[in-house]
């Protein structure tokens, strides 16, 4: 039998026939398949160069999607509240590219003890995440690989006194070639933090690279999901590092190897700098690049004059990893990444179930209809979007995404939320019995195979919505070969299967919208993860990505958590844990990654203008 399609289905649920000819529905669903190719085909083409949030691309992509909102005649959905600006699509939210030096007040100079000074390029270039700084004369001290950890047990400082330094460090740790090392969550920030909290003023990092240039620590690049370092931050060559060591370039390979041999045998590996410490004097002065970012957003009213009064959140993202770089699982891979499937499929989704509930214009409450952007960063557009909504949260009765519905396969679909809702159970087995039921003249005699997730957290748009207790589904068809790499193209899309995942979600759609009662939020089982890197323990927290340099914004808090036991809530900033300041996301991980199951610590947070003093007890992952 031929696989039922959403162009058919909404028409049916919109006059309340039993069936249409089985001729005639044939003809719609390949329309309804060539509008979804049409979409797909031109957000994973390579005009839009992989549609990275901030870059050309997915700007042509957030103007292809609000073109389609109006020709379908939803309405603006963002409000600038300026008197002299319409209401528009486009909701912008800040977002960092990158940075770039100032023209003046950044300077680097190394006085070694013989009374030389090295020249000054290429002697040492900040690096883009990089606070800005300035020192003067600052004895410099060398610091191994720059890592404190209690398990495994490696100490590179000792008893060395590095209050009011500069630290010179290897890059990388101890065995840089293990992929599964215990050593791997010490990152350049997170040596720098720890620098800080020995007291130093400024952190220098040895390049890897035996060709300065090939570093990537040198290009300025800047993650606004893992924010600033902890204090000014330079690499430098290995050319410089030798002559400050006062030794060869050749032996830095040496040297690493002993530093390195602490992990088998710990003790502390002591370098001397000359006989006297060299002194180190820097300005940094970088300057942050900002990028227009949107998520598009378009409304669709309700009908029913009670019901209108509460909305329906339809969304997915569309940005994508443009060229690779940071998320690509191509390596060192400079190609488009088309993100055919991941995400214009479900873009393509959210565009053809707007036109099709606009065209039946029988929803009773109001369909908000939003693209995403900034996901592949840290939901960066959901996050802005859920705490500056267009439409009241107290108000939204649940929020549908879809994020990778191309490639179904075996008729095999998951969906996520589960738990997030009591009716939900019920509502998606009812739906996939009675849409693929045969008998109906419209179905395909089979029904998915469904793979059922509790959570309402995941690594997808609707996990920002989640946090702030509104209930969530979230559709998936699958990870596949070309996940995140230049060969998700649109070729590969299984259509009929995309068409067929859109028609079962707009029945539940349709299911939750003409329900007089809105969905009753439930607190969903999770697998308790501690954030993006895998932790022993967790505390229930779900951190907001965004920049930041005074505190960590928590966009949830899961319930019957540590976190929630300990009082911290949703909205809440985190500027302290266990001892250490909490700058942003990567301060707060690296805490995460020394804390014990178990044992209780204090953790400060501001609600407001109110700080509060709470305890936690972190449980074991």
């Amino acid at each position: 039998m031929k696989v039922s399609k959403l162009l058919a289905l909404a028409i049916l649920l919109a006059v309340g026939a039993a069936a249409y000819p089985q001729k005639a529905q044939v003809a719609k669903s390949d329309v309804f398949e060539q509008s979804l190719r049409k979409h797909i085909e031109y957000l994973a083409s390579d005009k839009l160069e992989g549609r990275r949030t901030g870059e050309p691309g997915a700007t042509f992509a957030a103007k292809y999607i609000a073109e389609q909102f109006s020709a379908i005649k939803l309405e603006p959905g963002y409000n600038s509240r300026k008197a002299d600006l319409k209401r528009s699509y486009f909701q912008p939210f800040p977002y960092v590219t990158g940075v770039e030096m100032a023209g003046t007040g950044n300077e680097f100079k190394l006085d070694l003890p013989t009374g030389k000074t090295l020249p000054e390029k290429p002697l040492a270039i900040p690096v883009g995440f990089s606070p800005n700084g300035v020192a003067a004369k600052a004895n410099l001290v060398f610091a191994g690989y720059g890592i404190i950890s209690k398990d495994p047990v490696f100490d590179d400082y000792g008893e060395n006194d590095v209050r009011g330094k500069v630290v010179m460090v290897l890059d990388g740790y101890p065995d840089s070639d293990n992929p599964h090392s215990p050593f791997g969550r010490y990152d350049v920030r997170t040596k720098a933090l720890i620098a800080k909290d020995k007291g130093a003023v400024g952190l220098l990092l040895i390049s890897r690279e035996g060709k300065f240039s090939d570093d990537r620590l040198a290009r300025l690049s800047y993650d606004q999901s893992l924010g600033e370092a902890a204090l000014p931050t330079f690499v430098i060559s290995r050319d410089t590092a030798a002559r400050i060591i006062g030794t060869k370039v050749a032996d830095l390979t040496v040297i690493e190897s002993m530093v390195a041999m602490k992990k088998d045998t710990p003790g502390h590996v002591t370098v001397t700098l000359h006989n006297a410490p060299p002194t180190v004097s820097f300005r940094v002065n970088l300057i942050k690049k900002q990028a227009d970012a949107f998520n598009v957003i378009g409304i669709l009213p309700g009908t029913d004059p009670v019901l209108k009064n509460e909305s329906i959140v339809i969304g997915a993202h569309y940005d994508h990893l443009g060229h690779g770089g940071q998320g690509s699982m191509a390596a060192n891979s400079t190609e488009i990444h088309h993100g055919a499937d991941d995400n214009a499929s479900g873009t393509a989704a959210v565009i053809e179930l707007a036109r099709q509930f606009a065209k039946a214009k029988n929803n009773k409450r109001t369909l908000i209809f939003v693209c995403f952007s900034g996901e592949e960063e840290g939901l960066f557009g959901s996050s802005y979007y859920v705490n500056n909504p267009v439409f009241p949260l107290d108000k939204t009765v649940a929020m549908i995404n879809m994020d990778m519905i191309g490639r179904l396969n075996e008729n095999k679909l998951t969906i996520g939320g589960m738990g997030t809702a009591s009716e939900w159970n019920e509502l998606v087995k009812c739906d996939n019995e009675i849409l693929f039921d045969s008998s109906n003249g419209y179905g395909v005699g089979g029904r998915f195979t469904l793979q059922l997730n509790e959570d309402g957290f995941g690594p997808s748009d609707h996990s920002s919505f989640y946090g702030k207790k509104i209930p969530v589904l979230f559709f998936f068809t699958g990870t596949h070969n070309d996940y995140h790499k230049p060969s998700d193209t649109a070729d590969k899309i299984n259509y009929a299967g995309e068409a067929n995942v859109i028609s079962y979600v707009a029945a539940i759609e349709k299911s939750i919208d003409q329900n007089p009662n809105r969905p009753t939020y439930t607190v969903a089982k999770s697998s308790m993860s501690g954030g993006r890197t895998g932790f022993n323990i967790s505390l229930g927290t779900i951190p907001n990505y965004a920049d930041s340099t005074d505190g960590l914004l928590l966009d949830g808090v899961r319930d019957n958590s540590p976190a929630a036991k300990a009082g911290v809530k949703a909205g809440d900033k985190v500027v302290k844990l266990a001892g250490h300041d909490v700058r942003n996301v990567t301060d707060y991980t690296y805490i995460l990654g020394e804390m014990k199951a178990g044992e209780e610590y204090e953790i400060i947070v501001l609600r407001g203008t109110e700080k509060l003093v709470l305890k936690i007890i972190p449980v074991k992952r």
